[in-house]
């Protein structure tokens, strides 16, 4: 029996490796992190869950995998208003779910009955005369797994390396591919003020056209199995915002004093701007910052997959779209077809 290993398990990733597993072969998943699901990302805070990646679940180009996450009763509709901001708040209206205890449900859902080697960092990879051979990091040191076929499901600058010293022709496709980066700042407030026409109660998310946020949200509004009593919120950066705070942290040196005034005077930017959309966002109870260096694609690969000079080699991702397909629905298309690469 054929055995693949997957590294990366996000939703490209475990798409592929499911599809693999349906056709009979053997999948093992090497994933970096503590958990699966990369950008379907979720962080509890004071009994609330926030979705600090991916926002929402939209069914466009899903529509299959929606009905069945929507039938075996993972997703659910976000009732929330929705509006959009262009130096004023207006309402729009568009159908989105979410998740019991977040997004990451979705991840964990996919991943049931799969073989996930978590915190296993994949560092060289070389062909064998059987096949490959992958090095990796993992908790109890370093780690050699012999295998048939391999998936890079991670993102193209992180297949650089890997592949490298194997395919430069490949490599050198790889390197138009270009990310926009993210922060996401995830907060707690024990109340928060009136600030119609947004209702605390119902919950609210607002796409915003700003110099600094892209996106603010209630994510305690969103369906959970327990009520939260203490409010949870999201606010997303706009590119260029995080373009500049990365440029500048990657100057200062680890541990500098800088560092954490880099970050305060970040979180303090984004909060004033907040405040403009939403009044009352500007003293949050707590309040936590996450980066996303590789958060959507700018410049995609124009193809489903990139194959290598080795059948059994393939990469995949949502950086692979030739289509219109985006995001989530862009890296499970991915990870189908690079899975119906290796079955034949």
């Amino acid at each position: 029996m054929a055995t693949v290993a997957v590294v990366g398990a996000g939703l490209a990733g475990l798409a592929c490796g499911k599809a693999l597993q349906a056709s009979g072969k053997t999948v093992i998943w090497l994933e970096k992190s503590r958990g699966v699901g990369g950008r379907l990302a979720t962080r509890r805070l004071s009994g609330s869950w926030v979705d600090h990646g991916v926002r929402y679940w939209a069914p466009s180009g899903l529509q299959t995998l929606s009905q069945q996450l929507l039938n075996d009763g993972i997703l659910h509709p976000w009732s929330a208003q929705g509006f959009v901001w262009q130096g004023e708040l207006k309402q729009s209206s568009r159908v989105v779910y979410c998740a019991d205890r977040g997004l990451n449900a979705i991840a964990k859902y996919l991943a049931q009955g799969c073989d996930i080697r978590r915190q296993h960092r994949v560092t060289t990879l070389t062909k064998t005369e059987s096949g490959w051979q992958l090095m990796a990091h993992s908790p109890e040191g370093a780690v050699q797994i012999e295998t048939d076929m391999v998936v890079l499901a991670i993102p193209a600058p992180q297949v650089m390396p890997l592949l490298e010293p194997l395919d430069k022709l490949a490599t050198h496709r790889l390197q138009s591919v270009e990310y926009d980066a993210c922060l996401s700042l995830m907060l707690t407030y024990d109340t928060l003020p009136e600030a119609r026409p947004l209702n605390h109660f119902e919950g609210w998310y607002v796409l915003a056209e700003d110099a600094v946020l892209s996106w603010l949200s209630l994510d305690s509004s969103k369906p959970n199995a327990k009520p939260a009593s203490i409010k949870t919120g999201l606010l997303q950066t706009q590119p260029s915002f995080a373009a500049q705070y990365l440029q500048q942290l990657d100057s200062l040196p680890p541990n500098a004093a800088a560092v954490e005034t880099l970050l305060q005077e970040t979180i303090a930017a984004m909060l004033t701007a907040a405040a403009t959309i939403v009044p009352g966002l500007q003293q949050p109870q707590s309040s936590r910052l996450h980066r996303w260096r590789y958060s959507t694609v700018k410049q995609p690969y124009p193809r489903t997959m990139l194959t290598t000079q080795w059948p059994s080699l393939v990469c995949c991702g949502d950086w692979c779209c030739p289509e219109e397909l985006t995001g989530l629905a862009a890296a499970y298309a991915s990870g189908l077809a690079a899975a119906a690469s290796l079955k034949c």
